[in-house]
């Protein structure tokens, strides 16, 4: 998880205190509580202008899995900002390093290549690409390979740019309408678009989420989908693993639940937390990986503080 730029950071909350003052090899300046591993729970927001904005990301493991296979980045990027949300597949060994070696794969070619002067859609399909095979590289020969699902979002002033594979999913939340970006790689989905079975049928059919699409050695030739949305008004892009929409599948609740109400925590960070809530207090099945971005991102030609 980075930033960008003199304007733009990426914080980590302490998990006793609160505080934001946590050092990069793990302590928390105020309290002194060494903070624990990625096993178990990670926020990091934006910080624009000394102020918590633009975006920010939430992992957790859940209440039933012992460990967090999950990974997300987030990235403020010259006129916006980026996040990708990769998912460990359990069945495979080694998901939590494919997770991670694709999300930090991912982040830096969107850094890299958008701060270049490449267009979203280009520096996109790059990312997937490369995170794709930083994953393969992990398999060792004749071996089962790791696998991942992978979702990035690019925001910028006037185009939310989207890539995915599996069944991690990508969302529009706003007060005006809220809808998902994204269709799984999924059995499920597979099998109603063939009319095979309708949706209800489909989704309750025991082989509902097995994927059809993945990053991993044995993922065969894979290209991620892309698409490209231009907002008409402010909303939060929400990227996320399966462990939130499993249990909030609809764009409506799940805007509900993060735009808050009268007294709500504001902000991407508040949004993301009360996401993460949500999907804990439906029973914490699974890990829980969610990112918000803010749209539009703030105008980067306004004087700080204004």
């Amino acid at each position: 998880m980075s930033g960008h730029g003199n304007a733009a950071r990426v914080d980590a909350a302490c998990l006793d205190c609160g505080s934001w003052s946590v050092t990069a090899d793990g302590f928390c300046e105020r309290c002194g509580l060494r903070q624990p591993g990625a096993d178990e729970h990670a926020e990091a927001h934006l910080v624009v202008d000394g102020r918590p904005a633009l975006g920010a990301g939430i992992s957790d493991p859940g209440l039933r899995r012992v460990h967090n296979e999950d990974a997300f980045a987030l990235a403020a990027l010259p006129h916006g900002a980026c996040g990708v949300v990769c998912d460990g597949v359990a069945t495979a060994p080694g998901s939590r390093e494919a997770a991670r070696a694709a999300a930090q794969t991912a982040s830096a070619v969107l850094l890299d290549r958008i701060a270049a002067g490449a267009a979203p859609d280009e520096a996109t399909r790059e990312a997937a690409g490369r995170a794709g095979e930083a994953v393969a590289a992990l398999a060792d020969p004749g071996e089962p390979g790791p696998a991942c699902t992978f979702v990035s979002a690019v925001v910028a002033a006037d185009r939310v740019t989207i890539a995915w594979l599996g069944d991690s999913r990508a969302y529009w939340l706003s007060a005006a309408g809220s809808f998902p970006l994204t269709t799984d790689d999924s059995w499920a989905v597979r099998a109603v678009a063939r009319g095979e079975l309708t949706a209800d049928e489909a989704w309750t059919d025991r082989r509902a989420h097995m994927l059809t699409g993945w990053m991993g050695a044995d993922a065969g030739a894979f290209e991620a989908h892309l698409a490209a949305f231009e907002p008409d008004g402010p909303g939060l892009v929400l990227i996320c693993s399966d462990g939130l929409w499993n249990d909030l599948p609809d764009a409506a609740a799940l805007a509900s639940v993060a735009l808050g109400g009268a007294g709500a925590e504001a902000g991407p960070l508040g949004a993301a937390r009360r996401l993460v809530r949500a999907a804990l207090d439906a029973g914490g099945h699974d890990n829980v990986t969610v990112v918000v971005i803010e749209f539009p991102p703030p105008d980067p030609t306004r004087e700080p503080g204004r």
